[in-house]
């Protein structure tokens, strides 16, 4: 075979195939870990390079993984201790995943480059580890909607750069941390903008302290959970606050705030609580939009004149509040108005609305009052309800008077000017008039501004906001839809989405995770004055099972040509290197003094050497405390030897080549000698035994006094002369020579060897027998090089690779 076939191999692999395998060895090994424990991994991993091979939701830096990002994947299984082996990661989001379960591994801590963590809506339980505060990088904190339980770590105050904390919709139990003097707390989270804490079982009351002029926050958002007390006082030293929820807790007491130290504030969720005293004045709140303080123990009192006094107001709800006396047409005022909720109040009187009501106002809801008549014909043509007043009782027939009925919002983004055609299976009908599979779910928003669901300028505003980060971030999205908003049972707005891609019929995996991801990021788009913080959820569990199978058909007729190609290259490499082993072959037997042994043979020179176990790179890692620093012996040219400890408790010694040595992965492992240096060894506490052996092989041929045998180890047994002993002896001090011009070659080392074993009368086919503990644990998987499969340390002569067995 002529020289010109490597060259064309060479070329055609460079073109089709680019295997560049540059992933560090740790990062594979610990990702690989992980994988191992779930399913549904996206298909493209496979082979031995995350980074330079594609695998999706993988993103590297050089040769280091800095982000996984695989939400929505519909992986399952559970999150490993490995998880902590990834040092230079940045960002890791496992959102929407529900089959992902069990504990949080404690090693998370030690991903100190951490800076964001997502783990929205899986099913993850068990505690939040202790020690999570000591990812001082992290920026963002979002483990919403899982089922972790126990207290909140303190330790998460020490997150200096922390902007939100979101640990929303979970179990967690206890009180709100704030430090001592000893342990820290939240109170010292002073960049943070979101405490999310709602939904939980957190009990006892707002501490004090947990407030400051310093801090940063917009949202503190502590809603559904069973918090006592007062509102403390402190909460209005920060100024910069718009959003309050403290709704559904067991709060009690007058609210003394002053509001008026809250200039920011637009919405303030107060709700079923047991809250006591006046009705707070919010007068001077001229940016306020939303206000529920409904089924609270209030004072009884006439309606407030900050009622009408407030022109951002969009809705009033104030049910169950002790309201009483009449109603004055000046209430329904505010232009910005849109719904007053006064119902199960004792309201009474003639209810007049007058003329000048708000043209936005949609809802008059004073239910279950006193009221005794309503003057009608003012032209008001809204919904108004009535039902439970002493009026209905007179007026049974009048349309005010019915039990409303829920009503939900059909609004939903319109399409283009086409005319909508129907799609196939699982294909939705976009904005944009085409076909497609969309990204569904629901976008949650823990506060808004605004109860008319209806109106779509809304919608158009936040559509608008989101596709302007799509297209900013050239993110493959075509449209979106936003349809069917509802309040939910915790008075959240639900609104749900669907995007759809650009390009195609359907999302690659990395599009669709990267998406997914950023609809979970608070940051990623300027979200208008109505919408306040939000998750998603993804209404399937997995999107690329089964869908869309027609789109794949291009796919499907690529991956036969690829194949077909790959298997032609593949059968032409094998033919050149069965052609290069053959050569190979010649060359040992001409060359390789160990090629003419044969081991069948009783009258072989080779010397008997016991076979070398091999050890997986994940075993070696493991022994190591993954190559830490701290079992690092020294470093030479070749790389640095670490101390290890086998699971059989024995000791040794591992050289593991430098980053970016060409000699690739191979480790070499020897018995850990713990006596000091070799020097140490040699001259034995003083003795030179080099000089001592040479002294007595010097007496031994001039017949001096004192021989060999003087300083043989007893335990030897020699009672006999040794044939070849001297010679052995004396090729062992030309080792140990100062020079290196006075040290033998390998080559000769080995073929005097030859010649000393036939002076003795050795047989190479006796089995020695063991006298040390046998290292027997090794799998048949362990004894293969993660990356390449291949056997470590493999000889490629012609001895038997058998189990090695250490000598103590």
């Amino acid at each position: 075979m002529g020289s010109g076939l490597p060259i064309f191999l060479l070329i055609t692999c460079l073109q089709v195939l680019v295997i560049a395998a540059v992933t560090d060895s740790g990062d594979l090994s610990a990702l690989n870990a992980v994988k191992s424990n779930w399913m549904n991994t996206p298909p493209s991993w496979i082979g031995s390079d995350p980074c330079g091979g594609g695998w999706e939701g993988i993103g590297c830096t050089g040769s280091r993984i800095t982000y996984i990002i695989l939400t929505g994947m519909g992986l399952s299984g559970t999150l490993t201790g490995d998880i902590g082996d990834f040092p230079e990661l940045q960002t890791l989001d496992l959102s929407q995943n529900k089959g992902l379960t069990g504990i949080l591994p404690s090693t998370i801590v030690n991903l100190k480059k951490l800076e964001n963590l997502f783990l929205v809506d899986c099913s993850f339980n068990g505690p939040i580890p202790d020690g999570i505060g000591s990812l001082t990088r992290l920026v963002s904190l979002s483990i919403a909607s899982n089922n972790f339980n126990g207290p909140i770590p303190p330790s998460i105050g020490k997150m200096s750069n922390l902007s939100l904390l979101d640990l929303t919709d979970n179990k967690l139990s206890g009180t709100i941390p704030v430090s001592d003097g000893t342990s820290p707390g939240l109170d010292l989270l002073l960049n943070a903008r979101h405490f999310h804490l709602g939904k939980n079982l957190l009990t006892g009351g707002i501490p004090p302290n947990l407030f400051s002029s310093n801090m940063k926050l917009l949202h503190v958002l502590f809603d559904s959970n069973q918090l006592n007390g007062s509102i403390p006082s402190t909460l209005q030293l920060v100024q910069t606050l718009e959003v309050i929820r403290l709704d559904r807790n067991s709060l009690t007491g007058p609210i003394v705030l002053n509001f008026t130290n809250l200039p920011n504030l637009s919405e303030l969720y107060l709700s079923n609580n047991k809250f006591s005293g006046s009705i707070p004045d919010l007068s001077a709140k001229n940016l306020l939009t939303y206000v529920d303080m409904s089924n609270n123990s209030f004072d009884a009192s006439l309606i407030p004149p900050w009622f009408s006094s407030l022109q951002s107001m969009t809705s009033l709800i104030m049910e169950r509040t002790q309201l009483q006396g009449p109603i004055n047409a000046t209430l329904f005022s505010p232009a910005q108005l849109q719904s007053i909720v006064l119902s199960y109040n004792q309201l009474n009187g003639t209810l007049d609305l007058g003329t000048n009501y708000g043209s936005q106002l949609l809802l008059i809801d004073l239910q279950n009052n006193s009221i005794g008549e309503f003057a009608q014909g003012t032209g008001y043509s809204k919904e108004l309800l009535l039902h439970g007043n002493p009026f209905c009782q007179k007026t049974q027939s009048s349309e005010y008077c019915i039990a409303p009925q829920q009503k939900n919002s059909s609004y939903a983004t319109p399409t283009g000017n086409c005319v909508a055609r129907s799609c196939s299976a699982q294909q939705l009908f976009s904005p944009n008039c085409n076909c497609a599979n969309p990204i569904t779910g629901i976008l949650h928003f823990r506060s808004f501004s605004f109860s008319d669901f209806q109106n779509g300028s809304y919608y158009i505003l936040l559509q608008a906001a989101m596709m302007e980060a799509f297209k900013s971030d050239k993110l493959p999205v075509d449209s979106i839809s936003l349809s069917f908003p509802l309040m939910d049972a915790n008075d959240y707005l639900e609104v749900r989405l669907d995007v759809f891609p650009s390009g195609d019929y359907v999302f690659n995996r990395t599009g669709f995770s990267v998406i997914t991801s950023q609809l979970n990021n608070l940051t990623f788009f300027t979200r208008p004055d109505a919408f306040g913080p939000f998750f998603f959820t993804l209404n399937t569990d997995n999107y690329f099972t089964g869908s869309n199978k027609s789109s794949n058909t291009g796919i499907i007729i690529g991956a036969a040509v690829g194949g077909s190609v790959l298997m032609l290259l593949i059968i032409m490499a094998g033919v050149y290197a069965f052609h290069q082993r053959k050569m190979a072959d010649r060359a040992t037997q001409q060359m390789n003094p160990f090629a003419s042994w044969d081991q069948n043979k009783a009258n072989g020179a080779a010397p008997q050497i016991k076979g070398v176990l091999s050890f997986s790179f994940e075993e070696l890692r493991k022994c190591t405390n993954n190559f830490s620093e701290v079992n690092a012996l020294g470093a030479g040219g070749y790389g640095t030897v670490y101390k290890g400890t086998l699971p059989t408790g024995v000791v040794v010694a591992i050289k593991r080549a430098k980053q970016g040595s060409l000699q690739g992965e191979q480790m070499l492992v020897y018995e850990y000698v713990k006596n000091g240096t070799l020097t140490d060894c040699i001259s034995e506490h003083g003795s030179y035994v080099v000089r001592e052996v040479k002294t007595a092989m010097d007496n031994q041929r001039t017949k001096d006094s004192g021989n060999l045998n003087d300083i043989l180890d007893p335990s030897l047994d020699l009672t006999k002369p040794v044939k070849g002993l001297e010679r052995f002896l004396d090729l062992a001090i030309r080792c140990v020579e100062e020079l290196s011009a006075g040290r033998p070659t390998m080559n000769e080392v080995v073929k005097e060897l030859e010649n000393i074993q036939q002076l003795a009368g050795f047989d190479n086919n006796v089995e020695r027998v063991s006298t040390s503990t046998t290292y027997s644990e090794t799998t048949e998987e362990s004894s293969y090089h993660p990356y390449t499969k291949k056997v470590f340390f493999e000889y490629s002569g012609s001895f038997p690779h058998s189990e090695i067995e250490l000598q103590k």
